[in-house]
């Protein structure tokens, strides 16, 4: 089944950006959205997590009163710690909030035993220190389980997941850099100061994705010229738009 790509969002700046550029999923922080969920109805999926710093009660009192809205949530789960993880799935069990999704953190295999899931079962892959111990622990997996991997943008290419979240189109309003889609690869693009002497590459690559610019309600001067919701949208643009249809994940992913 072709990827969903799940953009990250908390407030209403996010959410008209990824509205204007025609996103079809959407991931939802409890910590910053519990207030605001309402307003995210309009997407195709709603995928919801608990968040750092977030309070295990709180959440599972608002998964359960607000379980209509949303397609996926996520157990509450604590980074690197496969034991206290376990604990709130048994508890969240125990309290009849049935459909969250398993989060493997620490060793993905031994949290895997652990759980005894039926095949099929969708499941999150949390957090590894270490990029090249993440890797090595995914090609170990079982392939008779679906993946979610949670801020796991970096492995679009890989197809190796059900879906996958990313907040990697935030880049641009917030570092002044984002990186563009080239021919199967990528390419880095700086904004504003830092890209003062990119300008005639940018003007390039503006015109390359012009359709892509037309459909974000995006202008090439408000690039230029550092505009931060422009920015905003302009990873969407020039990068996922392109890759999602290098890969044939496209209409998994956008409206337009």
């Amino acid at each position: 089944m072709p990827m969903k790509i799940y953009f990250n969002a908390n407030n209403k700046a996010h959410l008209e950006a990824l509205q204007s550029c025609g996103i079809k999923n959407v991931m939802l922080s409890h910590r910053y959205s519990y207030a605001n969920i309402k307003k995210f109805q309009e997407f195709d999926s709603v995928f919801v997590v608990a968040g750092t710093k977030a309070d295990p009660d709180k959440y599972h009192d608002w998964l359960k009163a607000n379980k209509e809205r949303y397609n996926f949530a996520t157990q509450f789960d604590v980074f690197y710690d496969m034991n206290e993880t376990l604990k709130y799935w048994k508890k969240e069990k125990e309290l009849g909030i049935d459909w969250t999704l398993p989060v493997l953190q620490g060793n993905y295999l031994h949290h895997l035993s652990q759980l005894q899931l039926p095949a099929d079962t969708y499941v999150c892959l949390g957090e590894i220190k270490g990029k090249l111990e993440t890797e090595d622990q995914m090609r170990k997996l079982p392939m008779n389980l679906k993946y979610h991997g949670l801020a796991k943008g970096r492995y679009i290419e890989q197809r190796f997941f059900e879906s996958l979240d990313t907040s990697g189109w935030m880049s641009a309003a917030m570092s002044k850099k984002t990186e563009v889609w080239n021919n199967n690869s990528t390419l880095s693009m700086f904004f504003g100061e830092k890209g003062r002497g990119m300008v005639p590459q940018l003007r390039h690559w503006c015109e390359v994705y012009k359709e892509n610019l037309e459909k974000c309600n995006i202008k090439t001067e408000d690039i230029i010229n550092g505009d931060y919701y422009t920015l905003m949208k302009v990873p969407i643009a020039i990068l996922f738009m392109p890759m999602c249809k290098s890969y044939g994940i496209y209409t998994e992913n956008f409206n337009n």
